[in-house]
């Protein structure tokens, strides 16, 4: 019968096998790279091969994984390492399939024509990669901890390269398109790379500090939300919403209509009885909000968006639309009974939306 070699032993193999998996996949980052700058299809097929290497070796990474349980019954650091090399190989082999799937895109056609904002997507993407390849073999884990500060740069330039996307469809015919698509398709496999790393990263983070001592806190996403009379309905609006989400989602407050110097403390004492104390929120325009990681977008009252303001909102961001939230701040300031009224449907609608934020933020 054979020795089952030690846990420290079973560990250092997954962690090598790992290493493998990355330096494959690392090796079609660079690969990409220089086809960016030296166009060479024959480089490009080396992807393809190593795409079948990535996915046996998550294989056999998954086997390595469940000897250790089986064998072993790790516990502590031990077991969250086991446990995130297992979540890692699933990221990288994950980032394999996109490397994969853009060299086939690239083999089949030539580089596009917005070759360096694709070029500087590209290296910022593989930055992502060498820091959180750095800090699970190397242990520098400094190296991760502005890893969402520059995947949020990776996201400006998806939503730029959209936008020329965008532009390019407008044209309408058929080599139109086939160009938009390609640029939409490439663009959006690159922030999903980027994704993957920070994901990455967040599993390194929880082996070596657990739960409790995380040094690497997750970002957290955005609420917008917008009106038509200035951006005083949105900030009572966000007032009613912080209390219950302060802590899962930061708040904007944007307007599509002139700035109104409204204040919203004035509405101090009528909030009182809801127990929610006014938040001035800075009232922006919808050109000039920060849009990373915005997970809605809620307008409020009768209106819509004009073209060029729909083109600026980020595809995965969700548009809600409140139109009962219709009323003039200055009515309902001098009028209790309509504050009251207004307030009745916006505690029911905030309650519906905190409640959905949570559910969001537990799937996360």
């Amino acid at each position: 019968m054979s020795r089952i070699s030690s846990l420290e032993m079973q560990l250092a193999n997954v962690k090598s096998l790992l290493r493998t998996m990355c330096d494959a996949v690392h090796a079609g980052l660079q690969t990409l790279v220089q086809h960016f700058e030296h166009p060479n299809t024959n480089r490009l097929i080396k992807i393809v091969v190593l795409d079948s290497e990535i996915d046996n070796l998550e294989r056999a990474i998954d086997a390595s994984i469940l000897q250790v349980f089986a064998t072993q019954q790790p516990l502590g650091y031990e077991l969250r390492l086991a446990y995130a090399c297992a979540k890692i190989a699933h990221h990288v082999e994950r980032i394999g399939d996109a490397v994969e799937s853009l060299a086939r895109q690239l083999v089949n056609g030539d580089v596009p024509e917005q070759k360096e904002i694709f070029l500087e997507m590209l290296l910022d993407t593989k930055n992502l990669f060498e820091r959180s390849y750095t800090a699970m073999f190397d242990g520098d884990l400094s190296l991760i901890q502005e890893i969402h500060i520059l995947d949020d740069k990776v996201d400006v330039k998806q939503r730029e390269l959209n936008l020329i996307a965008k532009n390019i469809l407008k044209k309408g015919n058929k080599k139109s398109i086939e160009k938009a698509l390609k640029i939409i398709s490439m663009s959006s496999k690159l922030e999903k790379i980027a994704d993957l790393c920070c994901n990455w990263a967040e599993q390194i983070d929880f082996a070596e500090n657990g739960m409790a001592r995380r040094t690497l806190r997750k970002r957290k996403y955005r609420l917008v939300f917008i009106d038509n009379i200035g951006g005083m309905i949105a900030s009572l609006v966000a007032s009613f919403l912080y209390k219950n989400v302060k802590d899962i989602v930061e708040l904007s407050v944007i307007t599509t209509q002139s700035i109104k110097s409204n204040n919203i403390l004035n509405f101090t004492n009528l909030l009182v009885d809801y127990e929610i104390t006014p938040q001035i929120f800075p009232i922006a325009r919808i050109t000039t909000v920060n849009w990373n990681n915005c997970l809605m977008l809620i307008k409020l009252g009768k209106f819509e968006l004009s073209e060029e303001e729909s083109d600026i909102v980020p595809n995965k961001t969700v548009q809600i639309h409140w139109p009962e939230i219709t009323i003039d701040p200055i009515d309902i300031e001098n009028d209790p009974k309509k504050f009251k009224e207004f307030a009745n449907v916006l505690t029911r609608r905030t309650n519906q939306l905190a409640q959905i934020i949570a559910r969001t933020q537990e799937q996360n």
